[in-house]
């Protein structure tokens, strides 16, 4: 079963402010729950839940990608305690196996880009060109926890990042999901 995404998309602005963007974190979690649902993952999705308000679900997604970031990024994943909200849920279901997915982004405004762009040409030329620094307009990070309720852990995990990739740009969602996937569909 497939568990709603959860996103958190950043919109970085003058002094490099980060804003956390609610409309675009729906509109991501949209675009990844269509894209997973319709893209050939190489997994059978037998259904899914849609959590709606249910801040258990999304608090525990977002604990799964929190021990992600404390293990080294991941080096240890079969080792991440799996939030009993998750559990439940997929046993309820009759199934053995859910994926929560995590994805977290950003996009600059016109005048940050800019900014940054600037201070990266400014770099270049007080080290003679031996520095030079190109900002991402966008970025986007997705996150992928198989979950396997019978043994309470997590049987796999992968992430991919999207340097340059727009977190709203199903094109861009297509394509790190398709590498995501990869292992799946050799």
């Amino acid at each position: 079963m497939l568990f709603e995404p959860v996103s958190k998309i950043e919109t970085i602005g003058k002094g490099n402010i980060s804003v956390t963007n609610d409309t675009a974190c729906l509109a991501s979690q949209e675009l990844l729950l269509q894209t997973l649902m319709t893209y050939d993952t190489g997994m059978n999705i037998s259904s899914t839940y849609t959590s709606g308000e249910d801040e258990e679900i999304r608090k525990g997604i977002e604990y799964l990608y929190a021990q992600y970031l404390n293990t080294g990024y991941g080096h240890d994943s079969m080792s991440f305690v799996v939030p009993e909200s998750l559990d439940s849920i997929i046993e309820k279901s009759g199934n053995r196996y859910g994926m929560a997915v995590y994805s977290y982004g950003f996009s600059r405004t016109g005048g940050n880009y800019a900014a940054e762009i600037a201070k990266g040409v400014g770099l270049a030329i007080l080290t003679l060109g031996t520095v030079y620094t190109v900002p991402y307009k966008d970025k986007s990070y997705i996150h992928v926890f198989i979950i396997d309720s019978e043994q309470n852990r997590v049987a796999w995990h992968n992430n991919i990042i999207g340097a340059d990739y727009n977190p709203l740009k199903p094109k861009h969602i297509e394509k790190q999901i398709k590498r995501l996937f990869k292992p799946f569909k050799n």
